[in-house]
Parts: C-alpha cells; structure tokens; sequence
C-alpha cells in the first residue's frame, strides 16, 4: 500500500511539474504566437541589422542595405533599398518604456536559425517581444508576442494545480481504489467470517 500511495504522490508531483510548464509555456505567449515566414529579400541576406518594433534592416550578400516595414500587416512589397539605418524613433507614450535588445521571454524555438535579432518593449502592464530570425536557408521569420505580468503568480498557482489535480485523480482512481476497494472486502469478510 504504501508503494502506491509513493507512486500517486509521484505522479501528482510529476502532473505539477507539467501544469507549471504549460503555464510558463502560457505566460510567454507560446500558445499564442508562431513563427510567421515574411516576404523574401530582393537579394539575399547577408545578416540582419538593426530592429524597431516589427521593422527590420538587413544588409544583402552585395553590401545593400534592405528595410522590411511591418511585418504584422504587410503582405507584399514591404522591402525597401534604405541608405542608411535610422536613428531609433522616441514615441509619444504616457506609459514609461524601456526597450531592451533581447526579448523578456524566451522566444518559441525555430530549428535551423543561422542569425536572429529581438527586442522587448516593456510597457506599463505589457512586455512586447518581437524577433526576427534569418535561417540556414535564407529564409526570414517573425515572432510577435505580448506577456502580459499582472497575472503571473495565479497562472503559475492555477498551472501547478490544474497539472497535479489532472495527473492525482486519474492515478487514485487506477492504483489507490482498487486497493481501497479489496481492503475494504477484506476488512468486511473479517466481520463476517
């Protein structure tokens, strides 16, 4: 009996485990957000540049640099030849930002990434991650996701419950009860013999 007491208390904890993941997995917009593949470079890029927002500048094989414009709504020709890369745009916003060169969660994995370049904008009650990658095919992708920070403790609280409640119940059904069920009709044949 106490072997499967251990092992429901194991997979109840092992349930937890995998609730606080998905609720991670959650909180930084893994469910949320994909990859998305954006319109090829007129030329093939060499490496990418610089990053604002859902902008990016690369700089092309031949030493041309290429601007992409949004790349939440573009759809086709959203590459422009630029001179020169731009000095970063102060916007007019009353929540205070800070803008970071790395994202303030881990991005959703891409395989076979050869260069990739992000920025988080931490807003007031949201943090944006926008990342663009360029990989081994020169093919370019974009992520986009928003992480938002006033809820996090209850959706890691409810993650780490939800998992255990899910894995405890089927395992007490399955190892515990037939146990109980045949302790009990040995208990009650002790009566009554």
């Amino acid at each position: 009996m106490k072997k499967r007491f251990a092992l429901t208390f194991l997979i109840t904890i092992i349930g937890g485990i995998l609730g606080l993941s998905a609720a991670i997995a959650f909180i930084w917009d893994w469910f949320g957000a994909g990859w998305v593949q954006i319109e090829a470079s007129p030329e093939p890029v060499a490496k990418l540049i610089s990053i604002e927002r859902d902008q990016l500048w690369v700089e092309s094989e031949s030493g041309t640099l290429f601007k992409y414009t949004d790349a939440e709504n573009c759809i086709s020709d959203c590459w422009m030849r630029v001179q020169s890369i731009p000095d970063p745009v102060r916007y007019d916003n009353p929540d205070p930002i800070e803008v970071k060169d790395t994202t303030c969660s881990p991005s959703l994995p891409l395989m076979r990434v050869a260069e990739k370049i992000e920025e988080c904008r931490v807003e007031m009650w949201v943090s944006r991650n926008y990342v663009f990658a360029l990989r081994e095919n020169g093919s370019l992708h974009f992520w986009q996701s928003d992480v938002f920070g006033e809820w996090i403790i209850v959706e890691l609280f409810f993650g780490l419950c939800g998992g255990a409640i899910c894995l405890s119940t089927p395992a007490m059904l399955f190892i515990l009860l037939p146990e109980f069920i045949k302790w009990r009709s040995k208990r009650r044949d002790e009566k009554t013999g």
